[in-house]
């Protein structure tokens, strides 16, 4: 990995230092840059608590266990992180220790740890509610929130490097079952030789290189994953439209009145796209949606009767399949079946987010 500092057409490379000569400390800094931007773990991660250790047990020994850090994706997952400066080769066992504990939570035991975290960062604030807690937690995530999701917790290692063990590890444990998700992440910080207070931090995914919130959805490996998993996956197809939606939304993308089509072939089995297209073509309306100004649902259905109610890609899209086949779908990659003109919402998106800056 190079990294350099760039002053038009001059580059000067970057050295490496370690977090331990630098100071940079597991608590204090690491666990604050994620919790600052949590976007380094990955897409749509809300923390819900730092250092918990409010453990249910007979056992007094697991008050010492503290996970360093607790999230929650827009598909309703957990994701447990462990943070290490430095490297350790028993990293991957503390994590799955944490992941058997958080397994047990309920939404309630998540509502009632974010509300205790809120309250500790501001002690001198408006106290949090449990309650105002999981509501907070319930708009995070995309749609119905099932609350079996919660039995299969992401796990997430971040730490500067791995040992050959971890890696065995992980690796085997990853490939023994598609329904659980380990990953591995660096952090890494570089200076100028010239100026060592001009430093600049990395974080990447090392393992596995493919997106692996995605990798149950293939017809043969979605076969052998377990009901849990196929959930999780399907609340990853809505969370990656939803996704879609926020960032032309955020960059002013399409135009507010403008009317999309849906589009189902090659999202769905052949024999199920072409009864849509048989009842839609009865009525064009049942086919369109007009883009309103909306973040979380963009979308109003122009055979609406209720013509009011605004929908989220997902959400409309498997409507409509089931009133045009009687079958409830439950995973329908939104951002990929509706189009403006000949370009689905998640391609329109990808396209806006290139482009920089969000629109005046």
């Amino acid at each position: 990995m190079f990294v350099f500092t760039i002053d038009g057409p001059e580059a000067q490379p970057m050295q490496q230092a370690s977090l331990s000569q630098l100071g940079v400390l597991e608590e204090k800094h690491l666990e604050q840059w994620i919790v600052t931007h949590p976007g380094v773990l990955g897409d749509d991660i809300k923390i819900i608590a730092t250092q918990y250790n409010s453990w249910s047990s007979d056992f007094g020994d697991l008050t010492k266990e503290r996970l360093d850090v607790l999230g929650l994706d827009s598909s309703g997952q957990t994701v447990v992180v462990e943070l290490k400066r430095g490297s350790d080769s028993r990293i991957h066992l503390q994590a799955i220790t944490y992941a058997s504990l958080v397994a047990g939570f309920t939404k309630e035991t998540l509502a009632e740890a974010h509300a205790d975290y809120l309250n500790k960062l501001n002690p001198t604030g408006e106290p949090i509610s449990a309650d105002q807690a999981m509501r907070m937690l319930t708009d995070h995530v995309v749609d119905e929130w099932d609350e079996v999701v919660l039995t299969i917790p992401k796990i997430i290692l971040l730490a500067e490097d791995f040992t050959a063990q971890t890696y065995t590890t992980v690796e085997w444990l990853t490939n023994l079952t598609d329904s659980l998700v380990i990953e591995m992440h660096t952090v890494n910080v570089f200076v100028t030789a010239d100026s060592p207070s001009q430093r600049c931090a990395v974080f990447r995914r090392l393992y596995p290189v493919v997106d692996p919130s995605l990798r149950i959805l293939t017809p043969d490996s979605a076969a052998k994953a377990n009901a849990v998993a196929e959930i999780i996956a399907e609340k990853k197809v809505q969370s990656r439209a939803a996704r879609s939606a926020h960032i032309l939304f955020d960059h002013s993308a399409i135009a507010e009145g403008s009317t999309l089509q849906l589009r189902v072939r090659g999202s769905i089995s052949l024999d199920l796209a072409e009864q849509i297209e048989q009842w839609i073509v009865t009525d064009p309306a049942r086919g369109e949606a007009v883009w309103v100004r909306n973040r979380q649902s963009p979308l109003r259905w122009r055979a609406d009767q209720e013509y009011d109610r605004v929908w989220t890609p997902t959400a409309l899209a498997k409507h409509i399949i089931e009133q045009a086949t009687g079958i409830a779908r439950d995973a329908v990659p939104g951002g990929d079946v509706w189009y403006l003109g000949e370009h689905n919402l998640l391609e329109l998106a990808r396209r806006a987010y290139a482009a920089g800056a969000p629109a005046d």
